[in-house]
C-alpha cells in the first residue's frame, strides 16, 4: 500500500456523515398592561472533514455553533399611549481548516489515487514531489495545515411608540415613531502551517523503507485574515389615519425615515464616510364595501450616491382591484371568491456600484511627470484617474394583473401576469473610443443599460377535512421570468449573432460544436482552427458560423438557456390524522444551463494544472480505435488542448433539477395523557432537508454548478416540541 496505492480520496478527506442540534426555548406571558417574549436559540453543527486528533486544536473543518437571544416588551403606557422594545443579540462561532475548502476539492481532482498513499509506514504525510499536485496532500490539506477561528457577534435593537389621537384630533388618527439599531462585528484569525512530506522510494537491503523529505514541517503562523465592523441607524416617523363610513374604508399613511450606514473598518477614507439615506413616503387606500379597492402609493427618497439636482427620485405606484364575488348578484356556492386586479409602480435603486460618489471626478496629482530648467526640477503630472459622470437613479417600472379564484371554499388559485423594464442601469461605458484617453485611469460609469423582463406567477392550494376527521392538503407554485437585454452599451459586432441586445442576463457565449473528428480527412477538409494548429482525431468539431473557413472567437453565439433558471417551481402537501401528521415539499428549476467546464473537465490543461481525470470524461472520452459513435467527449493527451478546452456546447448541459426539499413526519401526544405532567401539549418529530436530488447532471450538485465548494448536506433531525 505505500510502494502502489491505491487510495479513495473522498473517503479519507470526508466523513459519511456528521451530527447537528438545534435548540429553542420560547417564554411569553403579560396581561392588558405589559406583554414579554424572549427567545433563547443554539445550532451546533459538525464539519464533513476528518479530523487528526493528535492536534490540541481542532481541524474540523465547517464546526459552526450559534448562539442567539432575542426579547421584546410591550407596555400600555396609558390607554392611547404604547411602547415597545425589542433586543436582538447573535453569536457565531466557526473554524475551519487551514486551508480553503475550494483547494481541498481541487486536490482530491488533481492527485491520482495511484501515486502515493495518505500516510508513510512512519505516520508522516507522503507526496512525490514539490509541485501543487505532489506536495498536495488532500489529507494534508483537510487535516495537517493548522486551523481558522471566525468570531461574529451581531446586536440589534429597536424602540417603537404609537401615540392614538382619536381623543385629541379625529378618530383613526395616530402617531408612530420608531428607532432601530444593529451592529455587526466580524474576526478571523488564521493559525497555518505548511506540514512535513515525505516519499517512500523503495526498500533497503535490510528491508526498512527509504524515504525522501520533500518538505519539512513548518512552524505555526498567525494572521489576522479579516476583521470587518459596522453599524446602521434607522429612524422613522408616522402619521396614520384609519377610518370607516359605512361601506367606505379609508386609509392613509404619511412617512418620514432616515438611515444611516457606516463601515467602521473600511480600507478608504471615502468609503469610511457614512452612507445615508432619507425619504418621505406617503400611502392613500379606499375600499367601498370590500367589492372595489384602490391604493395610492409614493417615496420621495434621497441617496448622497448622485450629484445634487439628481439626488432625489419620486416613485409612485397604483393598484385596483374588483371583488367580483362580493357583489349582490353574484352566487358564492362554487365560486366563494373572485377578485381581478392590476397595478403599476415605479421603483428606484441607488445600488448602481461598489465605489461612493462617482459623480465626483479625483485627480491624480503625483501621476508622470518630467524635470525642468537649468536646475532639473521634477514636476509632477496631473491626470485625471476617475471621471466623474452625471448619474441619476436606477429604475423599474413593473405592470401587474391578476386574478384570485376559490372554489368550494377548499380551492384557491392567484395568477399573476407581469412585465417590468429597468432603465438607467449603471454600467461601465464600452462604446467610448480610446482616443478620448479614459480607459487607462478607470473606464467612467453611465446609466446607460435597459433589460425588460417579463412572465407570471400561478400558485394553487386544496384543503379539505373528510367526515372521519382527516385533513390533507395539497399546494403548487410556478414562476416563469424571462429577460431581454435592450440596451448594454456595447460597440455592434461585425457578426450580427454576437450581438448582446436581444440576448438574457448570463446566457452563454460558447462555441458550437459538431460532434468529434473521426479521422484526418474529417479535419482536412474542415475549416482550420485559430486556437491550435496541430489538430487530432478525437477533437472537437466546431461549427464556422461565418463561413470564413476559420475556427475563431468570432464563430462563438449566445446559446442555451441563462445561468439564472427562467423557471421555478414548487409542490407539496400534507395529511393530519388524529394524533399524526406528515408533510413534503418538492422544489426546483428549469429553462437553466450550465457547462462542466470544471477543472476536471479540461485534461492536462495550463489553466487548471489537472494530473487527474474525472471518471464521467474517462468513461465518455473519444479513444483512437474504438467504437466511438456514443464517444461525449474528446480524446485525451498528456498536454494542454488549448482547441479542446474551451467553453462549447459539447459540454453544455440542462441543469433543470426537482429535490425533496423538506419532509416531515410528527406525532402530538394526546393532551389527557399530559394533563397530570402540567404540559400543554409534546409534539415528537423527524424530519429532514435536501432529501432527494432528480436531474440530468448526475456528476456535479445542480445548485453547485461546477462542484468545487463544500458540498450542500442531507440533514435528518430528530425533535420535540414542550409546550407548558
Amino acid at each position: 500500500p505505500y510502494l502502489y496505492p491505491n487510495v479513495n480520496w473522498i473517503d479519507e478527506v470526508f466523513k459519511k456523515d456528521t451530527w447537528q442540534t438545534t435548540h429553542n426555548l420560547n417564554v411569553s406571558g403579560g396581561n392588558e398592561v405589559a406583554r414579554y417574549y424572549i427567545n433563547l436559540g443554539y445550532i451546533g453543527k459538525d464539519g464533513l472533514y476528518k479530523e487528526d486528533k493528535s492536534y490540541d486544536w481542532e481541524t474540523n473543518g465547517g464546526k459552526f455553533r450559534r448562539y442567539n437571544l432575542r426579547s421584546n416588551i410591550d407596555v400600555n403606557v396609558t390607554k392611547d399611549l404604547s411602547l415597545e422594545l425589542g433586543l436582538a443579540t447573535t453569536i457565531q462561532n466557526r473554524s475551519y481548516q487551514g486551508t480553503s475548502a475550494g483547494a481541498i476539492w481541487s486536490a482530491i481532482r488533481q492527485t491520482s489515487p495511484l501515486i502515493y498513499p495518505v500516510r508513510n509506514p512512519d505516520g508522516s504525510i507522503a507526496g512525490g514531489g514539490t509541485t501543487a499536485y505532489l506536495i498536495g496532500n488532500p489529507y494534508g490539506l483537510a487535516t495537517q495545515t493548522g486551523y481558522t477561528q471566525m468570531y461574529i457577534g451581531n446586536n440589534q435593537g429597536n424602540l417603537a411608540a404609537r401615540w392614538d389621537l382619536s381623543k385629541l384630533v379625529t378618530k383613526g388618527l395616530s402617531l408612530s415613531g420608531k428607532f432601530a439599531f444593529d451592529h455587526y462585528y466580524k474576526n478571523e484569525v488564521g493559525r497555518r502551517q505548511a506540514f512535513g512530506v515525505k516519499q517512500v522510494t523503495g526498500r533497503d537491503e535490510d528491508g526498512e523503507y527509504i524515504y525522501r523529505i520533500w518538505r519539512e514541517q513548518g512552524t505555526m503562523g498567525y494572521s489576522l485574515d479579516i476583521q470587518d465592523s459596522n453599524y446602521s441607524m434607522y429612524w422613522e416617523g408616522a402619521l396614520n389615519y384609519a377610518r370607516k363610513f359605512g361601506l367606505h374604508d379609508v386609509a392613509a399613511l404619511l412617512l418620514v425615515n432616515r438611515k444611516e450606514y457606516k463601515n467602521l473598518t473600511a480600507g478608504s477614507s471615502i468609503n469610511n464616510l457614512p452612507n445615508r439615506h432619507q425619504g418621505v413616503v406617503g400611502r392613500f387606500s379606499y375600499n367601498y364595501g370590500n367589492r372595489y379597492l384602490t391604493e395610492f402609493n409614493f417615496g420621495y427618497n434621497g441617496s448622497e450616491q448622485f450629484p445634487k439636482k439628481n439626488r432625489y427620485g419620486f416613485f409612485p405606484s397604483l393598484s385596483v382591484g374588483w371583488v367580483v364575488s362580493s357583489e349582490e348578484f353574484w352566487n358564492p356556492n362554487v365560486v366563494n371568491n373572485l377578485k381581478i386586479r392590476g397595478s403599476v409602480g415605479k421603483v428606484g435603486s441607488d445600488l448602481v456600484s461598489g465605489d461612493r460618489f462617482l459623480y465626483v471626478t479625483a485627480v491624480n496629482t503625483a501621476a508622470t511627470g518630467y524635470w525642468y530648467g537649468a536646475g532639473q526640477t521634477w514636476l509632477s503630472g496631473i491626470e485625471e484617474k476617475k471621471f466623474g459622470v452625471d448619474l441619476v437613479w436606477e429604475t423599474s417600472t413593473k405592470y401587474n394583473a391578476g386574478i384570485d379564484i376559490g372554489l368550494l371554499n377548499i380551492f384557491s388559485l392567484q395568477f399573476d401576469a407581469f412585465k417590468e423594464r429597468r432603465e438607467n442601469i449603471l454600467l461601465k461605458r464600452a462604446q467610448l473610443p480610446a482616443l478620448l484617453g479614459l480607459v487607462p485611469h478607470g473606464t467612467p460609469y453611465g446609466n446607460v443599460g435597459i433589460v425588460d423582463n417579463k412572465g407570471f406567477d400561478a400558485a394553487i392550494e386544496f384543503k379539505n377535512v373528510t367526515s372521519y376527521g382527516l385533513t390533507y392538503s395539497l399546494r403548487g407554485n410556478f414562476t416563469y421570468a424571462h429577460n431581454t437585454i435592450i440596451e448594454d452599451d456595447t460597440p455592434i459586432p461585425a457578426e450580427t449573432y454576437q450581438e448582446t441586445r436581444g440576448t438574457s442576463l448570463t446566457q452563454a457565449f460558447a462555441l458550437v460544436a459538431e460532434g468529434l473528428f473521426k479521422d484526418q480527412e474529417e479535419i482536412d477538409n474542415w475549416p482550420k482552427s485559430e486556437f491550435q494548429t496541430s489538430i487530432i482525431p478525437g477533437d472537437i468539431k466546431y461549427k464556422d458560423m461565418n463561413e470564413d473557413g476559420v475556427i475563431n472567437e468570432k464563430d462563438r453565439v449566445f446559446i442555451g438557456h441563462p445561468q439564472i433558471p427562467e423557471i421555478m417551481f414548487g409542490f407539496g402537501g400534507g395529511l393530519a390524522y388524529k394524533n399524526f401528521d406528515i408533510s413534503v415539499q418538492f422544489s426546483g428549476v428549469a429553462n437553466r444551463s450550465t457547462f462542466l467546464t470544471a477543472a476536471g473537465m479540461y485534461p492536462f490543461s495550463l489553466e487548471y494544472p489537472n494530473y487527474n481525470v474525472l471518471r464521467e470524461y474517462y468513461d465518455n472520452r473519444w479513444v483512437p480505435g474504438a467504437d466511438n459513435s456514443k464517444a461525449q467527449y474528446p480524446t485525451v493527451i498528456a498536454a494542454n488542448n488549448v482547441h479542446n478546452n474551451r467553453t462549447s456546447t459539447i459540454y453544455m448541459r440542462d441543469a433543470s433539477y426537482m429535490k425533496l426539499q423538506n419532509a416531515e413526519i410528527g406525532y402530538t401526544f394526546p393532551k389527557e395523557w399530559l394533563k397530570i405532567l402540567h404540559i400543554a401539549g409534546i409534539r415528537l418529530f423527524v424530519n429532514g432537508s435536501n432529501l432527494l436530488t432528480f436531474d440530468k447532471l448526475k456528476i456535479i450538485d445542480p445548485e453547485q454548478n461546477i462542484g468545487d465548494a463544500y458540498p450542500l448536506q442531507r440533514t435528518i433531525n430528530f425533535g420535540t416540541q414542550i409546550n407548558f
